[in-house]
């Protein structure tokens, strides 16, 4: 059953931990984390939309106001530098890059959620697991770090608790087909049959 259980996890940790938790690339150019007090329209107008591509354009625009440092034009330059070190497999350097950006801006949901990212590649799923708490108790909506909760419930074989953090991301944005994907296969899974 624990083979299954990683197995499952396994085939969608390459698609899926990309764009669960590592959405939101870009460095910013609005206001300023989730604080930013168009976001409410962005989530409102993303329960809303139909169209694959507008839910693309409005999930990336709330990615890029959650990685905004308003008035710290450092902040943002070390988020991008963080960003490349971990998309470069440097995960020590994105770490190390993000824990700085933390103890600067401690409220910033994003930079939690970045370390919490680069803990998950790293295996310390402790360490991630503390971080999305934060990223959560600052941003409820946090699609990517529910998520990635749910991605370190499955590799700790607590599927039910998967299936419930999928299931929140998706509330928030029902737009991620690949957390849809995992919802139904946790699901077939918790219900008996093979998949």
């Amino acid at each position: 059953m624990i083979a299954m259980k990683y197995g499952l996890l396994k085939r969608h940790l390459g698609g899926f931990v990309a764009t669960a938790l590592f959405v939101g690339l870009a460095t910013g150019h609005a206001s300023a984390d989730q604080q930013d007090p168009d976001l409410d329209g962005l989530f409102s107008e993303l329960q809303r939309v139909t169209s694959d591509a507008a839910a693309k354009d409005l999930v990336s625009e709330i990615w890029q106001r959650w990685t905004a440092f308003e008035d710290d034009p450092r902040a943002t330059n070390l988020m991008a530098i963080g960003i490349r070190q971990m998309n470069l497999g440097q995960l020590r350097n994105a770490e190390r890059i993000f824990t700085e950006i933390i103890s600067n801006h401690p409220k910033h949901a994003e930079a939690w959620n970045k370390r919490a990212t680069v803990r998950f590649m790293r295996g310390d799923d402790r360490g991630s697991r503390s971080d999305i708490a934060r990223v959560i108790d600052l941003e409820p909506r946090h699609f990517g770090a529910l998520s990635g909760l749910g991605m370190i419930n499955m590799r700790s074989g607590d599927l039910p608790a998967a299936l419930q953090a999928f299931e929140a991301a998706v509330r928030v944005n029902p737009h991620m087909d690949q957390a849809e994907a995992m919802i139904r296969e946790l699901r077939a899974t918790l219900r008996g049959r093979a998949l």
